[in-house]
């Protein structure tokens, strides 16, 4: 539209931390004759220095996202080696005071997520049991707040 003459913004790069998305808008820019600012320069996407330099830092953005991930990752299967890692369980279980895997101390639940296997033997299918519970007017169980709360104090 002819309206705007410069994009402002810190790390421009990261505006977009896919190439195809970055250099889409470099490609407005150069266009429309629209500079970009940052906090290192002001470029004008439409000279081929400046484009080039864009570019580059399009690509080193891109990257530093894909190292940060690695590292990530990195982190968790060290953690993981070292017994360390503990993640969210399955509803119908918590961790003990030690850290170890145990059924959920409420009784109430535990006698809820039995219910569900005991139907599952005698319907042999998932739908089966819906239709059972549905039928007897039954509620599947679901993760109470007390559980997730131990599980977050586990993993904080």
């Amino acid at each position: 539209m002819g309206r705007v003459g410069i994009v402002l913004g810190l790390e421009v790069s990261r505006l977009a931390r896919n190439s195809t998305d970055w250099h889409r808008l470099l490609e407005i820019c150069a266009i429309t004759d629209t500079l970009i600012l940052d906090e290192d320069d002001i470029y004008h996407p439409a000279e081929f220095n400046d484009r080039l330099l864009l570019g580059l830092k399009g690509t080193m953005s891109e990257a530093e996202l894909h190292l940060i991930r690695a590292r990530m990752r990195g982190g968790l299967l060290s953690k993981a080696k070292r017994g360390e890692l503990v993640t969210p369980l399955p509803f119908g279980f918590a961790y003990d005071d030690e850290g170890r895997v145990v059924l959920e101390p409420n009784q109430q639940i535990q006698q809820a997520i039995r219910s569900v296997f005991e139907t599952f033997r005698r319907v042999g299918s998932a739908f089966g049991v819906a239709k059972e519970f549905r039928k007897q007017g039954w509620q599947f169980p679901s993760a109470d707040s007390a559980a997730r709360r131990s599980c977050r104090s586990r993993l904080g």
